[in-house]
């Protein structure tokens, strides 16, 4: 998806949200804040696409996949 798919989406979960909110302001008294849908965009988040494959950064991620493993291990089982 490309930068402008992305911000295509993003105006149009803007749109959604602000139609939401005006018909939610308009059924209750109190006004909720709605969530930021853009900031679950897979795309947006850190790393992703745009992540250096930097040595530093695959042992970093090595290591904590290693962790996680060891964690999951049932050690008095063996």
């Amino acid at each position: 998806m490309s930068l402008k798919q992305t911000l295509k989406k993003a105006k149009q979960i803007e749109r959604q949200l602000e139609q939401q909110a005006e018909t939610s302001a308009q059924n209750s008294l109190g006004t909720v804040k709605p969530r930021n849908y853009l900031a679950l965009d897979p795309l947006l988040r850190k790393g992703g696409i745009h992540e250096k494959e930097d040595i530093d950064i695959v042992r970093k991620k090595r290591r904590r996949e290693t962790k996680q493993q060891l964690r999951k291990t049932d050690w008095l089982s063996e």
